[in-house]
């Protein structure tokens, strides 16, 4: 075990990413309640835990954050029960090196030690998390946790990365409307002809120029008649 120095500093968490190259990703990993996940979830744990436990004075736990694509990147967190120093990302890196070389031998884990990345937890937490290029990562500013949220028009579904509309629910328009997304505003889906249209959020309304026209004369003549009666009186 690697002692280190309990004075210089408060506790800490360290977060770090590593990259399993003989592991194939799949969109179940995605979703952290789905049986794949957390099967692959405990064997890390099972895996690393003892490890960085017999490596590491004051280590408290370790806490898989999600998996991404990339063969498969694992992103953790290490808790440390007592003020540690700031040089410790050293020391755990040192240790996940080690851990890289003789995965292989012993578990049969290709990893590629050159992915290693290891920072404290005064880092951005967004590096670690999985958004895709439909949503955004936002930091609560209460518990410092990063998660993703959709762009408007986009949803989440079963924890999977953000998804169009569009997609999701191919009703989603009426009418043959065509569907898009708005960058900003969301999903709008009415066609438009030369002399009609449909209106509404979903497209439910027809509206054609005849009708138009119509309500524009009627209103026209209704103005005449009012006017006519005040210059008559």
């Amino acid at each position: 075990s690697i002692a280190m120095p309990v004075n210089p500093g408060r506790a800490l968490m360290v977060f770090f990413s590593l990259r399993v190259t003989n592991m194939i990703f799949s969109e179940d990993l995605f979703n952290k309640s789905s049986p794949e996940y957390k099967a692959l979830e405990q064997r890390f744990l099972e895996l690393l835990v003892p490890y960085l436990q017999s490596n590491l004075s004051h280590f408290e736990n370790l806490e898989i954050l999600n998996f991404r694509n990339g063969s498969i990147v694992v992103n953790s967190r290490v808790k440390f029960g007592r003020p540690v120093p700031r040089s410790v990302t050293t020391t755990v890196y040192l240790i996940l090196a080690d851990f890289c070389n003789t995965a292989y031998q012993t578990m049969n884990l290709a990893i590629d030690k050159y992915s290693l990345d290891v920072e404290l937890d005064q880092a951005d937490p967004c590096k670690f998390q999985a958004c895709n290029e439909f949503a955004e990562c936002k930091v609560n500013k209460w518990t410092g946790e990063a998660e993703c949220v959709c762009n408007a028009g986009y949803f989440s579904v079963d924890s999977l990365p953000c998804q169009s509309i569009c997609n999701l629910q191919t009703d989603f328009c009426l009418n043959d409307g065509k569907c898009d997304i708005i960058s900003g505003q969301g999903a709008i889906c009415c066609r438009v002809g030369e002399n009609w249209w449909y209106r509404g959020e979903h497209c439910e309304e027809y509206v054609s120029e005849p009708l138009v026209v119509g309500i524009a004369i009627t209103s026209v003549a209704g103005f005449l008649l009012v006017a006519s009666g005040v210059i008559f009186f």
